[in-house]
């Protein structure tokens, strides 16, 4: 393994992303810092039931970005690109894409195992794409999909989960 960069950089961030929250945001403004370009997957995940279609997630991504950055725009496609992968597996679609490395975000110990053992699995399958871990900032530790679609089906306040895109999708799924 070459000790330098031999050229440029692209990592794959790869999620159910249902919804995109700001932890994940923070995770994508990471790897922009430090990657040449980012390509954030949206995928399913056999063992979760969806809530927003792959679509909507994508879209959602799109107007988080903007939400957050106006700037966003001006990367979009060029330094970042938001697609879809199903039927494959993370390291396969890296490939595919020509990604260098894959991005994995970490917000608290309980994700640690399972990051562990993805980890092993994809440096099994092609260690020439190696994973990167990010932790998230602090105030985005407790954040998740999950949490963000609990408080919200209970009338809970998410603002500081989801972006306002996100927000008015809840809300459009409830008819308010």
């Amino acid at each position: 393994m070459a000790l330098t960069k031999s050229g440029p950089t692209k990592a794959l961030y790869a999620g159910s992303f249902d919804p995109v929250t700001r932890g994940h945001l923070d995770i994508i403004r990471k790897a922009l810092s430090t990657f040449d370009a980012v390509h954030v997957a949206v995928g399913t995940n056999v063992r979760k039931q969806r809530l927003f279609s792959v679509q909507q997630s994508t879209d959602l991504i799109h107007a988080s970005l903007l939400d957050l950055w106006p700037e966003a725009g001006e990367i979009l496609g060029r330094r970042l690109e938001v697609g879809e992968y199903a039927r494959q597996s993370l390291v396969r679609y890296a490939r595919a894409i020509g990604a260098t490395h894959i991005v994995r975000g970490l917000r608290e110990a309980t994700n640690f195992h399972e990051e562990f053992n993805l980890h092993g699995l994809a440096e099994r399958l092609d260690p020439s794409i190696p994973m990167v871990h990010f932790i998230c900032d602090a105030q985005f530790l407790h954040v998740s999909s999950s949490t963000a679609k609990e408080l919200e089906s209970v009338g809970e306040d998410i603002s500081w989960l989801v972006t306002p895109s996100v927000e008015a999708a809840f809300q459009a799924r409830r008819g308010s």
